[in-house]
């Protein structure tokens, strides 16, 4: 049950910080948009994430998700070399210090020690998203 509770706590945050994060965008109308796009998509993924892990689940699953949403989030990250103001780059590496993260976990590793381990670049996903979320405001 912990297990559960610590999974849908991360999920939770991931959800939150996409839904913080669908109105970013920049000056630019057409780029705004494109980021929103972008980022709805992501939701979209965490929300069916969410309801696949609050049922457990296992390193190897987390692996395959976040392979699954990767794509996605590199749209993200194009679209926000095109917004006024956006850290493109930033938003790269922190994606790149998820990634690294999990990836580096092996496949057995307990799921409350993989959290403690994903958490601070998770973290550093959402400080991300809220600099984004202040370029832009409400829609």
């Amino acid at each position: 049950m912990p297990k559960k509770a610590l999974l849908l706590g991360l999920v939770f945050i991931l959800v939150l910080a996409v839904v913080v994060a669908a109105g970013c965008g920049g000056a630019d109308k057409e780029a705004k948009e494109a980021l929103r796009t972008a980022l709805d998509k992501i939701n979209t993924q965490v929300t069916e994430l969410t309801a696949k892990f609050t049922g457990g689940g296992t390193v190897p699953e987390v692996k395959a998700a976040l392979l699954d949403i990767a794509p996605d989030w590199q749209a993200v990250v194009e679209a926000a070399k095109k917004v006024k103001g956006a850290d493109a780059d930033a938003a790269q590496k922190a994606w790149t210090g998820v990634e690294t993260a999990v990836q580096g976990l092996s496949d057995d590793t307990p799921l409350m020690q993989a959290a403690g381990t994903i958490m601070g670049p998770v973290q550093g996903l959402l400080s991300v998203v809220g600099e984004l979320s202040k370029l832009v405001g409400d829609k």
